[in-house]
């Protein structure tokens, strides 16, 4: 996504008593932001400095939600936030990329020993040891790659170059809302969201039960948990709305498909969509969450399950890059058995290439298609049958009706509880 330049009247700011802990979110002129305290320095000094309608200029870029993501803050007075300047190429950064270039060169290695293993188990452990060593090598040679694109990326410093613009007052207030121009910075075109109608009776044709009240957060606290040979990071946070209390437990990891975390403040009016799913018990499992005070709707699903959206986009795209495999595997084969014939390409080789090709890339995608149609179906019927994945499934359509209603996108982020 583009950076997009603001400048808003603050409206309302929390960064104290939040889940989770270390997360801002920023209300001006009708937008909400949202950074982490730790990616900038001296964040807390700032924050205690703002007060209810000062002018901030902000750099950020949109959410799927309608959200935005802050780059960098600027206020006249108070001073600004702003990303690390002193990012760059260092001896750490050089050695890792020595490192992984040099597991990778056992790759040829690899080959050779699985080509000669035969029924030698000491080959095979090799191949074993050696196919871990270069694989590891290959993931590290991914991470400094994708330091090193941080660190030369462009928008990074064009980023970096509007703030000093900003600070030098080279920006005038645009016609489109909020949003700035910045001389020598080119502007990025808001484009207006599709809004749908939402449909009258839609809380009729859910089961869940509701509570809406304003929050008090009575505790927040991290937890890791053994799953298998991984921990995961989990956030714990009591809530207490109007009389009934509830604890919500969500993934601590950095979410995906350009969302954000769960983000409660205290105070905040939030409408909760539980239900009991077992029988002779008083637990009440929450399912959806939607906050009056930005706008914004979260759905939450239990370990294991899978998430609607996240699941569907993660299965076609597999299939689909799958399906790509396939395609260069048989333009692989019929090119080698031509080759092997003695390299003379003619029209027949053409008609061979096409047909066997064809046919193989035809038998493939059936199979692949049929699989992952047949995943697909198994994953619906969940959210149909599983009193889990059917209150999931009927919270995500209410958070989209209640978006709707208020005007919003549909959009409603997923977050694994």
């Amino acid at each position: 996504m583009q950076a997009q330049y603001f400048h808003v009247s603050l409206t309302q700011c929390d960064y104290r008593n939040v889940s989770p802990m270390g997360m801002v979110r920023l209300i001006a002129s009708e937008k909400i932001f949202f950074f982490n305290q730790g990616d900038f320095s001296n964040s807390e000094i700032f924050l205690e400095r703002l007060q209810q309608g000062d002018s901030l200029v902000i750099c950020a870029k949109e959410m799927n939600d309608g959200s935005y993501w802050v780059e960098w803050v600027y206020h006249e007075q108070h001073g600004r936030l702003e990303p690390d300047r002193t990012v760059g190429f260092t001896r750490r950064l050089g050695i890792q990329y020595l490192i992984s270039l040099l597991l990778m060169m056992l790759i040829p290695a690899v080959y050779y020993c699985f080509i000669n293993a035969d029924d030698s188990i000491l080959m095979i452990i090799l191949v074993v040891i050696l196919s871990c060593a270069a694989f590891g090598g290959i993931v590290l040679f991914g991470i400094v790659l994708a330091e090193t694109k941080h660190i030369l990326s462009p928008k990074r410093k064009l980023i970096l170059k509007a703030l000093d613009l900003v600070i030098d007052g080279q920006y005038q207030k645009s016609e489109q809302g909020n949003q700035i121009e910045i001389l020598g910075i080119k502007s990025t075109e808001t484009k207006a969201n599709k809004l749908c109608k939402p449909v009258d009776n839609y809380r009729s044709k859910a089961s869940l039960f509701v509570t809406r009240g304003k929050v008090d957060i009575t505790s927040i606290h991290s937890l890791t948990v053994a799953r298998g040979d991984t921990e995961q990071k989990l956030n714990h946070v009591g809530l207490q709305i109007n009389n009934s209390h509830m604890d919500v437990l969500v993934s601590a990891n950095e979410p995906l498909f350009n969302n954000h975390n769960l983000f409660i403040a205290q105070g905040d009016e939030l409408e909760v969509f539980h239900k009991n799913i077992k029988k002779h018990s008083k637990e009440q499992v929450i399912f959806g969450i939607y906050n009056h005070q930005d706008g914004l709707a979260y759905s939450l699903i239990g370990k294991g399950a899978p998430q609607e959206r996240g699941f569907y986009f993660g299965l076609w795209g597999v299939t689909c890059l799958l399906l790509l495999l396939f395609v260069l595997m048989a333009g692989g084969f019929s090119i080698s058995e031509t080759l092997e014939k003695g390299g003379y390409w003619d029209y027949w080789d053409w008609v061979n290439i096409v047909d066997t090709g064809m046919l193989f890339i035809s038998f493939a995608s059936s199979i692949l298609f049929g699989i992952s149609f047949f995943i697909a179906l198994c994953v619906a019927i969940y959210f149909k049958l599983s009193p889990r994945g059917n209150g999931y499934y009927q919270a995500q359509y209410v958070l989209k009706h209640l978006r709707r209603q208020n005007g919003q996108t549909d959009y409603v982020t997923e977050v694994r509880s």
